[in-house]
């Protein structure tokens, strides 16, 4: 359990949506065992044991119609809100489904470690006096595509409130970041003495699909991995064994 008196509510709200310019509709497209991008990633964040709810964040936009009928029929939790106001969808999600502290995961992201998920919690739980925001996007050495924010419903809010430039809005990280002098912000990053931010797993292009299908068929990545596991195969990929 994490330790630091009474854990807050924990939402992870994953960013979605299917009108994707590289890859339309990639996150329904099938990854492993008949599981799409989307699906596989959603099976994954379910086990993260100090997460409360796993919401998906959608826009109200006809184009994802498919998406918000596909997470009803599977029994997901989703909110449907403003395709390029991301802060205000974010904020009425959180609202929508009482959050106390947001866990912000992309959904071209298949390959989160729920372990990370988990351990990132309990650090932004344990020292929540001391942290605002808490990433391992933008000075990590974890692989990119393994990404993960934490923020608070109250952090949320304040940018909601007071996000005038466009690209507050559209960018959730981007309000936070801009205002060091005001939030306290902090990067997480692993102890395994090595570097591999240089490894790519989100799902951008066709080219990146490929790769990832291949790591479970070609290198035999378990479907349910450990962080350990997959950087063997990724690893294995590189040297090209």
């Amino acid at each position: 359990m994490c330790s630091g008196g009474t854990k807050p509510l924990v939402g992870i709200i994953v960013q979605a949506r299917l009108g994707s310019t590289r890859l339309p509709n990639k996150i329904l497209k099938e990854l492993v065992a008949s599981q799409t991008v989307l699906s596989y990633l959603l099976s994954r964040l379910s086990t993260c044991k100090y997460a409360d709810k796993v919401i998906v964040a959608t826009t109200a936009s006809s184009t994802d119609d498919p998406l918000a009928k596909w997470l009803k029929d599977n029994g997901y939790m989703f909110y449907r809100g403003s395709e390029e106001d991301c802060i205000d969808r974010f904020y009425h999600a959180c609202k929508h489904f009482n959050t106390d502290l947001i866990v912000r995961i992309t959904s071209d992201c298949p390959f989160i470690v729920p372990k990370i998920v988990d351990d990132m919690i309990c650090y932004y739980v344990e020292n929540r006096f001391e942290i605002d925001y808490l990433s391992n996007r933008q000075y990590t050495n974890l692989p990119e595509g393994l990404d993960v924010e934490i923020f608070s419903n109250k952090m949320l809010e304040d940018a909601v409130n007071n996000a005038k430039q466009q690209k507050e809005r559209e960018h959730i990280n981007y309000f936070f970041l801009s205002r060091e002098h005001k939030y306290k912000i902090h990067y997480y990053t692993h102890g395994f003495g090595e570097d591999y931010s240089r490894f790519k797993l989100s799902i951008d292009t066709q080219e990146d699909l490929d790769q990832a299908r291949c790591f479970f068929t070609k290198y035999g990545l378990p479907l349910q991995f450990s962080f350990h596991e997959l950087i063997a195969v990724l690893t294995r990929y590189e040297q090209g064994q």
